[in-house]
């Protein structure tokens, strides 16, 4: 069974450790289980429990200490990464192996392990190994979202990550807040443009135009809304992300339940094998008239699956429902597709056993001539039929919405 990983990355304070823990409690929700890994050894606090934390191995702080190094803060991270990078095998045993493992990987925020270091691309080649599918996880700040030059800088960072380490990626902005629409399908040339009163000489906007140029050429940033009060936000980038790494594709299938017509009963009468069930209608004809608040026009629109007889008749308003979506596929307003559904309603229709009728290896034809109803008389299948479909007034606003 294929293992899961999402890589968290982005600059410092872009909201990493926020994001692992928004998705944990989102997933908690959803049954699904997952677990994070911290991989920033100068971490000091984060809101959710972690599988492994690479602290346990080196720290930041300890290296910083060391009078043989004598490194600074970014020089300690790079030394804790490359040492981490020689000891995946104290990863793997804190890993182990479950099926279905799915783990968020809290990473640090140095831009350059992601650039030119070759870290973090041994670390995606590492898990692959260990059979996981890796997604990136492009995280900025949505500070970066409402000026042209912080855009861009933003964008080209994110497009350098996801060259560099060869995954799929999902670019995020977090700490939402109203956000010009022309930042989340960019056009990099207008984002220069909406600056030109910045670049202050030609050799500037030289390069600017270049940078954009190289960007819209790869054509691979798009950056999707991450609203940690928003559930729907949250779904759209995480389905986003399983689409990117096949999540789900290998769990075993289940079968759904089959749905039956809650308004068959033991006095309901039958034509053929259909049962004529009330509908709430004005006009006269067969049909009973429903006093509940659903009937079986109602229960067609939210319902498919047939298996009794209730569900023969669900099953041919749904073939009816499609016709007039396919009518109302071609209008243009509200005044044509009233004119269209009219003309459907009115139309000679084919029952159960004619030739156009196209399921009659489920239905029985009427038995004689006064049930087919052929001369539109007060009984039988094709008046019955007829009177369903007469209530295009109540009908015709439910299917448009379908």
């Amino acid at each position: 069974m294929p293992r899961y990983a999402q890589l968290v990355m982005g600059p410092a304070g872009s909201g990493k450790s926020t994001y692992c823990a928004t998705m944990v409690q989102h997933c908690e929700v959803l049954n699904r289980s997952v677990q994070v890994v911290n991989l920033d050894p100068a971490a000091e606090h984060f809101d959710y429990d972690v599988m492994a934390d690479i602290r346990e191995l080196i720290e930041v702080d300890d290296v910083m200490e060391d009078d043989s190094l004598r490194f600074g803060p970014n020089g300690g991270l790079v030394f804790c990464m490359e040492y981490f990078a020689n000891n995946f095998d104290w990863l793997e045993e804190c890993l182990g192996h479950v099926e279905d493992d799915y783990i968020l990987f809290d990473c640090p925020g140095q831009i350059e392990l992601y650039t030119h270091l070759p870290v973090m691309k041994q670390f995606v080649e590492q898990l692959q190994q260990w059979e996981f599918r890796v997604c990136g996880v492009f995280l900025v700040d949505s500070q970066f979202m409402v000026e042209s030059f912080k855009f861009i800088s933003g964008a080209m960072a994110a497009l350098s990550a996801m060259i560099s380490l060869e995954i799929p990626q999902a670019c995020c902005y977090f700490k939402s807040y109203a956000i010009p629409s022309r930042y989340l399908d960019p056009d990099m040339y207008s984002a220069m443009e909406d600056s030109t009163d910045l670049l202050k000489t030609k050799q500037f906007k030289k390069l600017t135009k270049a940078i954009c140029g190289l960007i819209d050429d790869y054509s691979m940033v798009r950056f999707l809304p991450f609203d940690r009060s928003d559930e729907e936000s949250i779904n759209i980038v995480l389905q986003h992300i399983d689409f990117a790494i096949q999540y789900g594709e290998d769990l075993e299938f289940k079968e759904p339940k089959a749905y039956h017509s809650t308004l068959m009963d033991p006095d309901t009468k039958l034509i053929g094998n259909m049962a004529l069930l009330p509908i709430k209608t004005q006009f006269k004809g067969p049909a009973p008239r429903e006093t509940k608040d659903m009937d079986i026009i109602d229960e067609a629109i939210c319902y498919f699956k047939a298996n009794n007889e209730a569900d023969r008749t669900l099953i041919y308003i749904t073939l009816y429902i499609s016709e007039c979506l396919k009518k109302l596929q071609k209008c243009n307003s509200k005044g044509q597709g009233e004119k269209e559904m009219y003309t459907l309603g009115i139309t000679n229709f084919p029952i159960p056993g004619e030739p156009g009728f196209p399921l009659n290896a489920l239905y029985t034809r009427p038995t004689n001539k006064q049930e087919e109803g052929m001369g539109r008389s007060p009984e039988g299948m094709r008046t019955w039929i007829n009177g369903l479909m007469d209530q295009q007034d109540d009908f015709k606003p439910d299917v448009s919405r379908c």
